[in-house]
């Protein structure tokens, strides 16, 4: 066994002082990223802060996600003449949620792991760009599965088929920009950024409804002039 002088116990004590050092300040810079990003268990605030908080958030979107009933009812001769367009509801406005709410976790965990940066640094527009080419990708993907799920479906035809799948391309692409730029948008405005997982999910049930209401009519008015129905 050899024995250490001062100097090794000394050298030994500096460098595990600069590590212990170094790792703080990792810590440190970690909490500096995460502030924010989600609700801290037992931070103090108690339970009743903690359920008045999501209480109010969840109040809101339940005001918000009541517009899309506004949106049908606005468009009840289009669901009486095309009553496929209700049976698909479900599935486009789905998909939407569906498609943001993984752009979302994406953006979110790299803003905790801080791979993504609020700012727009070069990192953050990479991961942007990219997230708008998946959204495309997607939303092609989608469409071909969209379009074979309704001609599989007794008593559709394929101007059916044609509407519903370019609402689902509209729909799951715009769904994919929106959960990328949702949490950057939380984040910048220090708000709680887990906040736009649910958050997209009731924006697309709306977004979805309108958007459907919107591109079904002109698809459906354009093969009624092409004598098509």
């Amino acid at each position: 066994m050899v024995a250490l002088g001062p100097n090794d116990i000394q050298g030994s004590l500096a460098a595990e002082n600069e590590q212990l050092r170094q790792r703080v300040a990792e810590l440190e810079a970690q909490v500096q990223r995460t502030e924010g990003l989600c609700e801290v268990l037992d931070d103090g605030g108690g339970w009743t802060s903690s359920l008045g908080t999501r209480a109010s958030w969840l109040l809101g979107l339940l005001i918000c996600q009541s517009f899309s009933s506004l949106v049908l009812a606005d468009n009840e001769a289009l669901l009486l003449e095309h009553p496929t367009v209700i049976f698909f509801m479900t599935m486009l406005v789905g998909a939407g949620g569906n498609a943001g709410n993984q752009a979302a976790v994406r953006i979110i965990r790299g803003l905790a792991t801080g791979e993504v940066d609020p700012s727009p640094t070069e990192r953050t527009r990479a991961i942007v760009s990219d997230e708008m080419r998946r959204a495309l990708a997607l939303g092609g993907i989608l469409v071909v599965a969209g379009f074979l799920r309704v001609i599989a479906f007794d008593g559709t035809t394929l101007v059916d088929a044609a509407a519903i799948s370019a609402s689902l391309f509209i729909i799951v692409s715009s769904s994919v920009v929106l959960g990328t730029m949702l949490p950057l948008l939380l984040s910048k405005l220090r708000v709680d950024a887990a906040h736009a997982s649910t958050t997209i999910q009731v924006v697309m049930d709306v977004m979805g409804v309108l958007i459907t209401c919107s591109v079904a009519p002109k698809i459906f008015s354009a093969a009624a002039e092409a004598h098509l129905i």
